[in-house]
């Protein structure tokens, strides 16, 4: 016999395959989402969560689906109610989904910002701050924004005999945190940056007069591109007193 899937488990399977037909693709609300079972229940297939996987209506009952006879108009009435009973249970599901989904979002930015305040002492993140942490929680793990915190706040941070951190300070490590995340971010994906921000930093101490930071990271990762190696790239910045100097070694 068939033994009907309890709710909870469905919901589970759904939450599990994001809402999704996992053979087509297909996403509910646009379709009747069915539970299908992997190994047959007629082959001795269980109602194990392992062994259930989320399935339009199509994909579910194409390779059995039996059109239904047009005399038959209380059978067809019938299955109409059942299915868009389905499809508004389904609906509850997913707003109770998207509702955990976002409970989880909030508790992160939640420890995030705790976590912040912990490294930087005497001030409380405002409602602009939190905005921000929401905003780095999208682009960035938790790993990721917490270890540029510890880097911020190691870097930037100052503090008073009191043992706070400077209104200066605090807004100064605040906003390294965006960049810091990018930069080793970067710096994982290719290697190499590290050095060429290694690089532009001497750059920026040897050269006189006007420096555009942005600019020079951007010519040494092209010369870097085009084959220059990062040791000539640093005997040119060792070397580069102005900044015309630094261009023209590079077009050599």
């Amino acid at each position: 016999m068939r033994e009907n899937i309890p709710k909870k488990i469905r919901f589970e399977v759904f939450k599990r395959d994001s809402f999704k037909c996992q053979y087509c693709g297909a996403a509910a609300p646009e379709v009747l989402l069915h539970i299908d079972h992997i190994k047959p229940v007629s082959e001795g297939g269980s109602n194990d969560i392992t062994n259930l996987v989320t399935a339009c209506s199509k994909c579910n009952l194409g390779k059995s689906n039996v059109p239904l006879d047009d005399k038959t108009f209380v059978m067809k009435s019938r299955n109409q109610l059942e299915e868009l009973s389905e499809r508004r249970e389904q609906l509850e599901m997913m707003m109770q989904w998207h509702e955990s989904l976002q409970d989880i979002k909030n508790q992160l930015i939640e420890n995030i910002s705790t976590y912040w305040e912990s490294l930087a002492k005497g001030y409380s993140i405002n409602e602009n701050g939190l905005k921000i942490i929401k905003k780095l929680s999208r682009e960035y793990t938790y790993d990721e924004i917490t270890t540029a915190m510890d880097i911020a706040a190691e870097q930037y941070l100052k503090f008073d005999k009191d043992g706070n951190c400077t209104d200066e300070s605090w807004n100064i490590a605040f906003n390294k945190i965006n960049r810091i995340c990018g930069t080793r971010r970067l710096t994982k994906d290719k290697p190499e940056m590290k050095d060429l921000f290694y690089i532009r930093g001497i750059l920026k101490n040897k050269i006189r007069g006007h420096f555009d930071g942005s600019l020079a990271l951007s010519l040494l990762k092209n010369a870097y591109d085009n084959g220059v190696t990062l040791e000539e790239l640093r005997r040119i910045a060792l070397e580069s007193n102005y900044w015309d100097d630094f261009e023209e070694a590079l077009n050599r």
